[in-house]
């Protein structure tokens, strides 16, 4: 059978993990997949699913120089290129080099790509297929000419997009690639697994509809309606806001948490005001029947699971990606945005006690949800499989 590349490069979280591995079960008994990851932590779940597995070139988010230089929100995914280092010219070279010699080495036939742009341009020098996968914040196209700004209120552009092409094709050019004319181009690929809904996708006027696959792959319905606890899922900087922990202890509600990267000091007291904390994630069939809010980041995974089981959410953006979403959802009617993330504790309890108490949110989202049940309940392995097996 031939080989598949599993490619991730960037954002630390569980869900490029979950993703890749999804694509892996769709290409069982059709070809063998290695996983090349840009984190290691999740590396347990995928394993079982690969032939090899083992630690790739990563893109290195430089926010300490954003810091440094005081640099304003990014107004688009080009700023996001820029604190990923794509205007060093030898740390890209090194990057896509990388790429290049362990497709060759392990004569992979094709390259599937989770947040991964330097794999997708070492496809593109090998001549190996290339697909994207992702949600569709994180896949541009690549035919634009530049990166469209997000959120009007952020339009203050740091990044120079002509010079950042004329550094990555110092870097690419000598390893075989043709020159960039325009930067979305290091995202061009022979296809795409965007797993979103047009709702969440900026892009949306630009795509396919047969680009699109559900959202979310463990559907389990939506819930009866009857749960009496705040679910809450933070994954990684929250709490660096102390009034986060201050709110959740004060709010007076139920709550389960699933908080994977939070400090003990943070679970102590959360366990002290009567939280029930997970050590594993929740079963999805679980969150829907037991919660009747769900609070997060804005984090697409989870926005999209508690959308598909009709359950309405409190966003906490930690970036504008996240509030991207969380303000899509917030327009359809599902749920109360808190931003910017400093807020203090009185802002952050009274959203969740509003909430809590916002039938007509309830009554939206279930309605919403049950529209969109026909997307979410869709067999995405069955899709993937039918959409990647012609480039086998």
């Amino acid at each position: 059978m031939k080989r598949v590349l599993l490619a991730w490069e960037a954002g630390a979280g569980r869900g490029h993990v979950v993703t890749l591995g999804r694509v892996a079960m769709a290409l069982r008994g059709v070809a063998v997949c290695d996983a090349a990851l840009g984190w290691m932590d999740y590396a347990a779940e995928i394993v079982p699913l690969c032939d090899a597995v083992y630690p790739g070139a990563r893109l290195g988010l430089n926010l300490q120089g954003r810091q440094e230089r005081n640099a304003p929100p990014s107004a688009s995914w080009a700023e996001y290129l820029l604190d990923c280092r794509f205007g060093e010219t030898d740390r890209v070279r090194a990057n896509v080099a990388w790429w290049v010699e362990t497709i060759r080495t392990r004569r992979i036939a094709l390259v599937v790509a989770d947040y991964a742009p330097n794999a997708l341009m070492a496809a593109r020098i090998c001549g190996v297929p290339a697909v994207a996968v992702g949600t569709g914040y994180g896949i541009p196209p690549a035919d634009l000419e530049s990166f469209p700004v997000f959120l009007p209120e952020y339009p203050d552009r740091e990044a120079d997009e002509a010079a950042l092409v004329a550094a990555i094709n110092a870097a690419i050019v000598p390893l075989g690639a043709r020159p960039l004319a325009h930067l979305p181009q290091i995202y061009a690929r022979d296809g795409e697994l965007v797993r979103t809904l047009p709702l969440l996708d900026p892009y949306a006027s630009w795509r396919y509809e047969s680009s699109y696959l559900p959202p979310v792959a463990d559907y389990a319905g939506i819930g009866p309606g009857t749960g009496q606890e705040v679910f809450c899922y933070f994954s990684t900087r929250e709490f660096e806001n102390p009034a986060l922990v201050e709110a959740l202890e004060s709010c007076g509600l139920p709550m389960v948490c699933f908080l994977p990267n939070a400090p003990d000091d943070v679970r102590t007291r959360l366990l002290a005001a009567g939280a029930e904390i997970s050590a594993y994630p929740l079963p999805v069939a679980q969150i829907a029947a037991r919660a009747r809010l769900v609070l997060n980041s804005g984090q697409h995974g989870i926005a999209s699971l508690a959308l598909a089981a009709g359950l309405p959410q409190v966003c906490l953006p930690q970036h504008l990606e996240q509030l991207f979403h969380a303000r899509r959802l917030a327009h359809a009617g599902t749920a109360r945005v808190i931003w910017p993330r400093n807020a203090d504790a009185a802002t952050i309890s009274a959203a969740i006690r509003e909430s809590w108490e916002d039938t007509g949110m309830a009554v939206r989202t279930r309605t919403l949800a049950q529209g969109l049940a026909p997307i979410f309940a869709a067999d995405d392995l069955a899709l993937m499989r039918e959409r990647l097996t012609p480039w086998l």
